[in-house]
């Protein structure tokens, strides 16, 4: 029985190949759509849960009104020591440069030439491997982090240095070659969905013995990244209820500050690791993070996408109804029943949709390398793992996307069907009347999502932040030693043909920015959290920062180390009635606090995403503390003035090697999860209303049929060929304008919530909306326009010689 089902099936299949064609598809374009997007939220889901118990892994973080991730290195061994809930713990930090995420060491083979910049080194606590698990392929976990020499490097380092030697037991030299270190182990390379990476490790116990009394290990230093293992079951809750008091052991805080610090809500927090990937805003997170809203909205466009899939396939197995009727009714005279017509009908979509699974597999393999490039992230699929989802999808959708035609089909009456007429009933033309509708309101407010998203993409990238961002380059600094000559490197570089400024900073706009608090000397008690900066005379120039009020920083006077300069934002919060110039103020920096006059305010300039509201900033000036190095330069014939450029640099350091990016790159990276949402999601609209409209072609197609007899009757009487269009086109185009115009507010309302996010955003006007709807019409206009000319290319004689 089942074998003659299967063959019937297989035959009317082949006897229909266009009707075949188009619903195996636009199946297979929805099942592909739908795979990866789901593998690409799945990756996003993963990460950091590949560690042992990842619910018990919680990150330390600060909360005030700017919350950060950093906090001070002993806090690790201490609540090992003081609270028996915790595990373990650890401290870590890039090497020889807590308080920031990142620092360039050059490192090579003692025997080689060869030297290489790398940024992923970290120094942690010997507790490392007690916390987190990344697997050790050669060395002893336990013991490797003791040994004060040490290093441990990832397979892929060890193959970078090594090729295919041993490396355990070989050595490095780390930024001179009298800095010799050991390797004591190698680690399996740290996975893709970890949410911080590293190629190196260094133990503390190292960085400790040249400075065991440095700052940067004590207390008051909140400069590195502390982690803690909570014993399986401990309330992570209460514990964190304890931190502030029992903080008060090793740092000095009065009971008021405890007050204001309890009415503020600030405090340490338990964040837990596996949410801090997608759930995490914090300042200095070692790596960017994604975003759990752009999750959803991929997730709603996957379903979405798989939802229109399946009306199709309901909406196209209904219109070739008409040209089976004769079969039905065949049956239907012959004794067959409804259960047995229906399950012939379900056995078809459910071979439907396993060819178009065969197809979706195909065009996800095509189109994976493309993904992958969308996404920037390596994906490979490996088919026999999801064999079995592949083929549970196929029968379910087959029975769900099969069920209502199986059933619409074998219900008609044959006394009816053999008189070549098929009942419509007004319920049936309802129903798929509202499915065209919810197919095609969907794909409005797909397309007009992504056409409000690039639009913002578009404004972060292009809104004036207030100093000049173009033909500004950035070179990182990666020896400090080489700043003593800055003024000498600078000098030569301002003879380079195209250069007209160079300046130097601790920071720069698009990067993290280190706080603490400032105070105007008089009044004390009232303080501001500002960021900071430490910049040479140049760099309000380079950058063309405009002056308020005051002055900028200048070289005949002495005295202007001493000096600060804010921004407006800064400059009112401190002095909300009155001018802050000349006003002396107290900025409690590490490793004590420090006096200095204000002797400018600067223009506001957003120098932090534009997701963030401008924030108070103080400049002080430095002669040597910088991370980066700003060159305004002319692009043109920029490749014969980049390599004059590097020239320069390698004459005053040829140690490390040179890089340099453009500033208005960097800036352009903060929004990279919104350019990758983007991107993604434009595309899968333009592939859900392309699939709507084979549920519009399939919907043509049925009332082509229906028609096609008024058709012969209305040229017969000389109905013109617009009147016709009329008749064709009026009731889709009618459907269409409902779907506008239900869809419209829906789409408005998720993307003014998203645009929530941001500080500065986009108006959501009605030309978005206009244009969303104008794409739609007109792509469903072109998808009914094969049913217009063949109504114009009837032969009436043709169409009603039956009747």
């Amino acid at each position: 029985m089942l074998y003659n089902y299967l063959n019937i099936a297989l035959r009317n299949l082949l006897k229909n190949r266009v009707h075949t064609f188009i619903n195996v598809f636009g199946l297979s374009f929805g099942i592909a759509s739908v795979f990866l997007i789901s593998i690409y939220i799945n990756h996003e889901l993963s990460y950091d849960k590949f560690h042992h118990q990842p619910e018990d892994l919680y990150r330390i973080t600060w909360e005030d009104d700017n919350p950060q991730t950093r906090t001070p290195h002993p806090m690790a061994l201490a609540l090992v020591n003081d609270f028996p809930e915790v595990e373990s713990a650890v401290s870590l930090s890039p090497l020889w440069a807590a308080g920031l995420t990142r620092e360039t060491h050059s490192l090579r083979h003692p025997q080689k030439q060869e030297r290489y910049d790398e940024s992923n080194i970290l120094s942690v606590d010997t507790t490392f491997f007690k916390v987190f698990d990344f697997p050790i392929l050669k060395g002893d976990p336990k013991t490797a982090l003791k040994k004060l020499n040490g290093i441990l490097i990832s397979e892929s380092m060890a193959r970078k240095y090594f090729g295919s030697e041993d490396p355990i037991g070989k050595h490095l030299a780390v930024d001179s070659a009298s800095d010799l270190v050991e390797v004591v182990a190698v680690f399996k390379d740290v996975p893709p969905n970890s949410h911080f990476h590293f190629d190196f490790l260094v133990s503390y116990l190292r960085e400790k013995s040249f400075d065991p009394e440095s700052k940067y290990y004590s207390w008051g230093d909140f400069g590195h990244f502390n982690y803690v293992r909570l014993k399986h079951g401990a309330d992570a809750k209460k514990l964190e209820g304890k931190l502030m008091e029992w903080v008060g052991k090793y740092i000095d805080v009065s009971a008021e500050d405890y007050r204001s610090y309890a009415a503020q809500h600030y405090g340490f927090r338990l964040q837990p690791v596996k949410d801090i990937h997608l759930r995490s805003k914090l300042r200095w997170e070692l790596e960017a993070n994604g975003n759990i809203e752009y999750v959803y909205i991929l997730a709603a466009a996957a379903l979405f996408t798989l939802i229109i899939a399946c009306v199709n396939f309901m909406n196209l197995t209904t219109a070739k109804s008409a040209e089976r009727a004769k079969e039905i009714g065949v049956r239907k005279t012959m004794g067959a029943l409804r259960t047995q017509l229906s399950f012939q009908f379900l056995i078809e979509s459910v071979i439907i949709a396993l060819f178009a699974v065969l197809i979706s597999v195909l065009i996800i393999e095509s189109s994976l390398p493309y993904f992958n490039y969308l996404t920037g992230i390596h994906f490979e699929v490996h088919y026999a793992q999801y064999l079995p989802i592949l083929l549970g999808v196929a029968i379910v959708i087959g029975i769900i996307s099969g069920i209502y035609p199986a059933l619409y089909l074998s219900a008609v009456k044959p006394g009816v069907i053999l008189k070549g007429k098929l009942i419509q009933t007004p319920k049936g033309s309802s129903l798929r009347k509202a499915l065209i509708v919810v197919q095609f309101s969907i794909s409005m407010t797909l397309i007009s999502a992504a056409f409000i998203i690039n639009k913002q993409l578009n404004y972060l990238q292009h809104k004036n932040l207030g100093f000049g961002k173009e033909e500004v380059i950035v070179i990182p600094i990666k020896n400090q030693d080489g700043l003593y000559r800055f003024d000498a490197f600078r000098n030569e570089m301002l003879r380079t043909d195209g250069v007209s400024a160079v300046s130097a900073s601790s920071n720069i706009p698009g990067k993290q920015f280190n706080q603490n608090s400032i105070a105007l000397v008089q009044h004390p008690e009232y303080t501001v959290n500002s960021s900071e900066a430490l910049v040479d005379y140049d760099f309000f120039k380079s950058l063309g920062i405009g002056i308020v009020e005051g002055r900028f920083f200048m070289r005949e006077n002495i005295s202007d180390n001493r000096m600060i300069i804010l921004n407006e934002t800064a400059a009112r919060q401190l002095s909300p009635s009155g001018s802050v110039v000349g006003k002396e103020i107290i900025w409690n920096t590490d490793p004590e606090s420090i006096r200095g006059t204000v002797i400018g305010v600067v223009r506001d300039f957003n120098f932090q995403s534009l997701h963030e509201p401008i924030r108070p900033l103080l400049f002080a000036l430095s002669n040597h503390s910088f991370s980066y190095i700003l060159i305004n330069v002319n692009t043109e014939n920029f490749a014969e003035r980049i390599s004059a450029i590097e020239k320069v640099y390698h004459e005053f350091e040829p140690t490390y090697g040179f890089e340099f990016a453009f500033l208005e790159d960097q800036l352009n990276r903060q929004y990279a999860a919104e350019e990758k949402t983007g991107s993604i999601l434009s595309v899968f609209s333009f592939i859900a209303l392309l699939i709507a409209c084979f549920g519009l072609f399939g919907m043509a197609m049925l009332l082509f049929y229906q028609k096609i007899k008024e058709i012969g009757v209305r040229k017969v009487l000389g109905a013109s060929p617009y009147s016709l269009l009329v008749l064709l086109l009026g009731g889709f185009t009618k459907l269409i304008l409902i779907a506008i115009a239900i869809a419209t507010p829906i789409s408005w309302y998720i993307m003014d919530n998203w645009l929530n996010n941001f500080s500065y955003q986009v108006k959501i006007q009605p030309p978005v909306f206009i244009f969303s709807g104008f794409v739609l019409v007109l792509v469903s206009w072109i998808t009914l326009s094969y049913f217009t000319i063949r109504a114009s290319q009837l032969n009436p004689a043709e169409v009603l010689k039956s009747e």
